[in-house]
C-alpha cells in the first residue's frame, strides 16, 4: 500500500497561522466542518496520530490489538448503537518525511470504518504504522492540528463511499496522540500560542484530545493497591496561578519503597486518575476504578519519563477538558514490542479503563463526571416536551397520569417511580405535578400559578410540606431567587457518584430532569424510552412505538401500579387519558392569531444552546403567549 504525503495546498477555511491542508486527494473532498450533518445515522470518528519512531512498537500493537478492535465492537454494540464508527489513520516522526513546511514530519494513512458484529476494520491497512529504527524529530502539535485539517469529507466504508455529512444525524469526534518524546518545535503557528491554537482548533472542530504520553505516574501512599495509568485534570488553567494555602504530600520512593513527604502548594480543584484495581478480593483481571484527588498540583504524582518536556508540552492540551492523558510505562510493563502480553491483568486493565473513557467521551454529550458509563441525562417538562435517554424529543399532549420512569432494582432493591401528572390547556397540555418514590419514600411537587404565593407546593409521604432534608437517605436541596422559580435536588452521590434527580418548578409548569449512568438508570423503563438505544418502547419491552398518542396510552399509570399522588384525578385507568381536540390544527390557527411573533419567540429562547431545546422553548412561549417562558428551561 502506498504511503500518502502531503501536499501543500491553500484554502480559505484554514487559519493564516497553519498555511496548508493535509491532504490526501484534493481540497474539494475535505470534511466540512461549518456545515452540520443532515442524514439518519449515529455516527464516530475516532483520529489516531502515532509516532512513528523506532520505539514505538508497543503502543502501536495495543492501537491495533485493543484498543481499535474494542472501540469499534463497543460502539456499534447495544450498549451504544452506533451505525458508523469511522477511523483515520496518521503518522509522524518516521524516517523520510520532511520537517519542514507543509509536512512538518506528518502523514496520513487513510480513513476506514469499522466492522459491525466484529472487532476487524473494513481496511486494515490504514493502521500500518511504520517503526523506524531511532526516529526523526516529532511535533505533536502540529500532528494534531493536521490530521484534524486531514479528514475527507467521504470515507469508504462498509457499504461503499459514505458522505459523513449526507449520512450522519451526528458525527462525536476523538483525537488521540501517541508519543513518548516532548513536542519538537517544527511547525511554529506563527503568530499563536501554539498550546492555545492546538486547544481551539480541537474545540472548535468539535473532538475531544486523549494522550498517550512518557510520563512516570504515582499515588498517595494512603492509596493502596492500584496502579494509576491515566489522568483527567478537571479544572482551568488560571486554577494552577493561586494555591489556598499548603498542605503534606506523600509518595512512595521508587527506590526503596519509604514513604516521601513533604509540603506542597493546595489548591482548590480535583484531579481524576484512573487507575487498575487487580489486588481486589476477586482479583479480577480488567478491573479499573477511579481516585479523585483534591487539592493539589497533578505534578505532584507524576514526573516526565524519558520524554523531556512531556507534561509542559501535552497537559496544558487537555486541561480542563473532558480529555485525558495516559501513562506508557503500566503499558510498556504490560505488553512487549511484538504484542505479546507481559502482565494479562494489567493489559486488560489498561484496555478497558481507556476504552471505557474513551467511548463514554465520544457519546456523552451532557453529564459526562457520571462514573458508570455510558451517561445519560433525560429530562420531560414544558409543553410537555419529553426527551428520551438518546436525546431525541417528542410531545405528548393528553391528560392523565403517566409513568415517566420505573425500576424495581434500583439503588440495590429500593426501587424507584416516577409518575407526573398532566393538564390540558385548549390544545396543549403540561406537567402539574409530578411524584417520585424511592423505597418507602414519597415525594410529590406542584407547580403553582399564582405569582403571589411565596410557599413551596410539596408533600411528603402525603404531608403537605413535611421535612425535606433528606428523601430515601439522599440529601435535598432547595433552591429560589422568586416565588415562581424553584429547584428541588435530590443529589444521588451517596449511593451513584455525580448523579441526580431535579424537579424545577417555573409558575404552573414542572419540568423533571435525571442524570446518570448505566448502573442507576439502565434498567429503567417508560416515558424515557430504553437506556441504550432510546427506543420508545411499550411494556413488553419489545414492540416499538412511534405513534405518540398510543405511547402516552401505554404509559397511563395501572391500578396494579402504585399510588403516588396525595390525591386522585380523573382520568384514571380504565378511563383512558383524555386528549386535546385537533391538537395540531388547532395550534396552527391559535398560534396564526397570536400576539407574540415566532421572531420574538426565537429572539427570546436564543440563548439556549441545544437546538431542539430552542425548538420546544419557541413552542411554550407561543402556545403560552408568555415570552418569560425562557425561565423554564
Amino acid at each position: 500500500k502506498a504511503t500518502l504525503f502531503l501536499a501543500a495546498t491553500a484554502a480559505a477555511s484554514v487559519s493564516a497561522e497553519f498555511a496548508f491542508i493535509p491532504d490526501v486527494v484534493d481540497v474539494a473532498t475535505l470534511y466540512d466542518y461549518n456545515t452540520a450533518p443532515s442524514g439518519s445515522k449515529r455516527c464516530a470518528l475516532v483520529s489516531i496520530a502515532m509516532d512513528e519512531s523506532g520505539s514505538m512498537k508497543t503502543e502501536q500493537e495495543f492501537m491495533r490489538q485493543f484498543a481499535i478492535p474494542r472501540m469499534t465492537q463497543l460502539l456499534h454494540s447495544s450498549e451504544y448503537q452506533y451505525d458508523h464508527v469511522f477511523f483515520c489513520m496518521h503518522g509522524f516522526g518516521a524516517l523520510g518525511v520532511p520537517t519542514v513546511a507543509p509536512e512538518y514530519g506528518f502523514r496520513t494513512l487513510g480513513c476506514t470504518e469499522g466492522v459491525p458484529g466484529t472487532n476487524a476494520l473494513k481496511d486494515p491497512q490504514v493502521a500500518d504504522w511504520v517503526n523506524e529504527s531511532g526516529g526523526f524529530q516529532e511535533d505533536g502539535y502540529n500532528a494534531i492540528v493536521a490530521g484534524i485539517n486531514a479528514l475527507p469529507g467521504t470515507i469508504v466504508g462498509n457499504t461503499g463511499s459514505i458522505d459523513l455529512n449526507a449520512e450522519c444525524s451526528v458525527l462525536n469526534k476523538n483525537f488521540i496522540l501517541v508519543t513518548d518524546e516532548d513536542r519538537d518545535v517544527l511547525n511554529p503557528f506563527t503568530g499563536s500560542n501554539p498550546a492555545d491554537y492546538v486547544r481551539n482548533e480541537l474545540s472548535s472542530k468539535g473532538y475531544i484530545l486523549n494522550e498517550v504520553v512518557d510520563l512516570n505516574m504515582d499515588l498517595p501512599t494512603t492509596v493502596t493497591d492500584e496502579t494509576p495509568i491515566g489522568l483527567r485534570v478537571n479544572y482551568p488553567l488560571s486554577a494552577m496561578t493561586t494555591p489556598s494555602g499548603t498542605k503534606q504530600s506523600c509518595i512512595t520512593n521508587p527506590f526503596d519503597g519509604s514513604s516521601m513527604c513533604r509540603d506542597v502548594p493546595a489548591y482548590d480543584y480535583d484531579n481524576e486518575w484512573f487507575t487498575t484495581n487487580l489486588h481486589n478480593e476477586n482479583n479480577h483481571g480488567g478491573d479499573w476504578t477511579t481516585y479523585v484527588q483534591n487539592g493539589e498540583s497533578p505534578d505532584t504524582y507524576y514526573q516526565d519519563g524519558y520524554g523531556g518536556n512531556t507534561d509542559t508540552d501535552y497537559i496544558p492540551l487537555i486541561q480542563d477538558t473532558r480529555g485525558a492523558v495516559w501513562s506508557i510505562r503500566p503499558l510498556r510493563a504490560a505488553l512487549s514490542e511484538t504484542g505479546q502480553v507481559l502482565d494479562q491483568g494489567q493489559i486488560e486493565a489498561f484496555a478497558e479503563a481507556f476504552i471505557d473513557i474513551k467511548v463514554n467521551e465520544i457519546d456523552c454529550t451532557t453529564n459526562c463526571d457520571c462514573r458508570a458509563p455510558p451517561c445519560r441525562e433525560t429530562e420531560l417538562g414544558g409543553d410537555p416536551h419529553i426527551t428520551t435517554w438518546r436525546n431525541e424529543h417528542y410531545e405528548y399532549h393528553g391528560q392523565c397520569d403517566l409513568v415517566m420512569l420505573k425500576d424495581a432494582e434500583f439503588a440495590d432493591g429500593l426501587g424507584i417511580d416516577v409518575h407526573v401528572r398532566t393538564k390540558i390547556v385548549r390544545f396543549w397540555s403540561y406537567i402539574k405535578n409530578v411524584a417520585i418514590r424511592i423505597g418507602n419514600d414519597i415525594l410529590e411537587v406542584e407547580g403553582n400559578g399564582d405569582l403571589s404565593d411565596g410557599e413551596a407546593h410539596f408533600w411528603v409521604n402525603y404531608e403537605y410540606q413535611g421535612e425535606l432534608t433528606e428523601f430515601a437517605g439522599f440529601p435535598v436541596t432547595e433552591e429560589h431567587s422568586v416565588n415562581y422559580k424553584r429547584i428541588f435536588k435530590i443529589d444521588l452521590n451517596s449511593k451513584y457518584e455525580n448523579e441526580f434527580i431535579i424537579v424545577q418548578i417555573y409558575k404552573e409548569f414542572v419540568r423533571v430532569r435525571f442524570s446518570g449512568g448505566s448502573k442507576s438508570f439502565g434498567k429503567s423503563v417508560g416515558l424515557l424510552g430504553d437506556y441504550y438505544s432510546g427506543k420508545t418502547l411499550a411494556r413488553d419491552g419489545q414492540t416499538v412505538l412511534n405513534d405518540f398518542v398510543e405511547l402516552g396510552h401505554e404509559w397511563q399509570v395501572l391500578p396494579s401500579e402504585p399510588k403516588l399522588f396525595h390525591e386522585m384525578e380523573r382520568p384514571q385507568f380504565p378511563e383512558i387519558c383524555m386528549e386535546p381536540e385537533d391538537p395540531r390544527g388547532e395550534r396552527r390557527r391559535r398560534l396564526e392569531e397570536s400576539s407574540v411573533s415566532m421572531e420574538q419567540a426565537e429572539q427570546a429562547c436564543s440563548t439556549l444552546k441545544d437546538p431542539m431545546a430552542r425548538k420546544d422553548c419557541v413552542y411554550d412561549i407561543l402556545a403560552t403567549q408568555d415570552l418569560d417562558m425562557i425561565g423554564a428551561f
